[in-house]
């Protein structure tokens, strides 16, 4: 840019801004409007003028200068409008997914649970809700299966053979671990006696993780009530 234009756009910059001030306080206190809207104008036109030979003298390297300052704001600004677009665009792509991962999951939950309601009407959701009754008034007891097998030994249909797995999660001595679980073993054999006709044979298999052992306690229909036909114990249960 010239020296010349330069500095008359300073000055007129600086005139502009007086006789503005000026101006004003004329309208607010009254004063000789005319006389500085006059010189308002006159530096508004000068500024003009030096802004317009500014341009007009710029050597080849000034314009070339320019021209790499403006397009170098503009390629920044496009970058980070495109930076924008795509940061809106991951976020909504991730609103999308997360919804869509919401809403599969409730699919498989309300699946799940159609099935779970629609079992409780089976025989064998009769059933397996019956063991889980049981199991509510064992103390320190989860369920961590129940398995229901036709029972191939008898000609009736809808016979069953249970297979109950629980864990134990008391911590007693082997000797007295033992007499519980013989004692709740027991305890359902007695009440699917009564309340499962169905069931002729139930085994249930114990995990005790406080002695790191297992056990297993058979029974099979018979007149009168469930017979023990096989206890199985770790040496653990012997302590």
């Amino acid at each position: 840019m010239n020296t010349f234009f330069g500095l008359l756009v300073a000055l007129a910059m600086i005139a502009c801004g007086y006789f503005l001030v000026r101006l004003i306080i004329c309208f607010v206190k009254g004063g000789d409007k005319k006389f500085y809207a006059k010189r308002f104008a006159i530096a508004v036109v000068v500024f003009l003028i030096g802004g317009i030979g500014a341009a007009a003298t710029q050597t080849p390297e000034q314009k070339a200068a320019r021209e790499a300052q403006l397009q170098a704001q503009e390629q920044k600004k496009q970058q980070k409008l495109a930076e924008k677009e795509a940061a809106e665009a991951e976020k909504k792509a991730k609103e999308e997914a997360d919804k869509k991962a919401r809403e599969e999951q409730q699919a498989i939950l309300e699946k799940a649970k159609a099935e779970a309601e629609a079992r409780k009407n089976t025989p064998e959701g009769r059933i397996e809700g019956k063991i889980k009754e049981y199991v509510k008034d064992y103390d320190e007891t989860t369920i961590d299966s129940i398995t229901l097998n036709p029972d191939l030994g008898t000609e009736k249909e809808g016979d069953y053979v249970a297979l109950v797995r629980l864990t134990w999660n008391r911590k007693n001595s082997g000797k007295m671990s033992r007499e519980m679980l013989e004692m709740y073993s027991s305890d359902m054999a007695a009440r699917m006696y009564k309340d499962l006709p169905e069931v002729q044979e139930l085994a249930v298999f114990w995990t005790v993780p406080y002695l790191n052992g297992s056990a297993k306690v058979s029974f099979e229909r018979a007149n009168g009530g469930m017979m023990f036909t096989d206890r199985m114990f770790d040496k653990g249960f012997n302590k």
